[in-house]
């Protein structure tokens, strides 16, 4: 399945998956583990569904629940979603690299 860009750069993604994932979990926000897997805080399916659902209110983008299991941390979602992120094998998002298609 092709990774789709949000037109969200990766600091704005990357802030607000931090404020929110940490707001549901009541975690302070400042060194937040962006690396670990969304599953060690115990967020599940219906918390990805409720995520996606945000995501998509807060920036008017579609987001399918599926990819924060695709991509199970903040920084692979990011990497693989946010409008300057990197593609395939880290190649930088638009350097000609092509991305997998399904």
């Amino acid at each position: 399945m092709t990774a789709n860009r949000l037109p969200i750069d990766s600091e704005t993604l990357r802030t607000w998956l931090v404020n929110y994932i940490s707001s549901v979990l009541d975690l302070p926000a400042e060194g937040f583990p962006t690396a670990a897997r969304f599953d060690s805080f115990g967020l599940d399916s219906v918390e990805a569904v409720v995520m996606a659902g945000v995501l998509e209110e807060e920036f008017r983008v579609p987001v399918d629940p599926i990819q924060f299991f695709e991509n199970p941390s903040i920084e692979a979602f990011v990497a693989a979603h946010a409008s300057d992120g990197t593609g395939p094998a880290g190649a930088p998002a638009g350097s000609g690299v092509p991305e997998p298609t399904a």
